[in-house]
């Protein structure tokens, strides 16, 4: 499983960009947002993938952010939706706007997203509530689990720092809604926690 690559973009266009990880290109597929939002050509990014495998080929789905990778392999798990659908209902609502179509069951909100129907649209409603109620509290009782020191040691680092614990708490509750790339020691980690909580800051 490819869980992200971080490399250099070579091009992008409408919903596909080219990434160069140390020589080797890779072609993946992402949200319309995502894509206005990736940098420029030239510049570094680190993307967040799914990798889906079938009979006739292969294809990698990218995200900017670990909580979409999140919400695209929960609409995989809809009846009948396959990649294509659920990239397309990320490239035609934002999490918050799915969110609120699924609390308010409005079928309408999925009327101007290509490939859904009123069928996939029901379906969606119907199958993502009790899903995404999953979805979000799964990455906050990990991060509580096995981060729970390098949270702490974190912590420490940003009240070190001159902010308040108000302030590194709220940045560091955000934080912990990425997932973070492997790390060979925990020091590591809390260095990491630490320069994506200054990045929120």
């Amino acid at each position: 499983m490819i869980a992200f690559l971080k490399g250099i973009v070579e091009n992008k266009n409408e919903n596909t960009c080219l990434l160069d990880v140390n020589g080797v290109g890779y072609e993946v597929s992402m949200p319309t947002p995502d894509i206005q939002r990736l940098p420029g050509a030239g510049q570094p990014a680190t993307i967040y993938t799914w990798h889906v495998q079938r009979e006739d080929g292969q294809q990698l789905y990218g995200f900017l952010q670990a909580s979409d990778r999140r919400l695209f392999k929960t609409l995989l798990g809809v009846a009948n939706v396959g990649p294509k659908s659920a990239l397309a209902v990320l490239s035609g609502m934002t999490q918050a706007q799915l969110e609120e179509a699924v609390a308010k069951q409005d079928i309408a909100a999925f009327s101007g997203i290509p490939g859904i129907g009123r069928k996939t649209a029901e379906r969606l409603l119907l199958e993502l509530k009790d899903k995404l109620e999953k979805v979000h509290a799964a990455p906050l009782l990990a991060a509580k689990m096995a981060e729970r020191d390098a949270l702490g040691e974190a912590l420490e680092a940003l009240l070190t720092l001159g902010y308040s614990s108000l302030q590194a708490r709220a940045a560091l509750q955000k934080v912990v809604d990425q997932e973070l790339p492997p790390a060979a020691e925990d020091q590591d980690r809390v260095a990491e926690f630490v320069r994506r909580a200054l990045k929120v800051l």
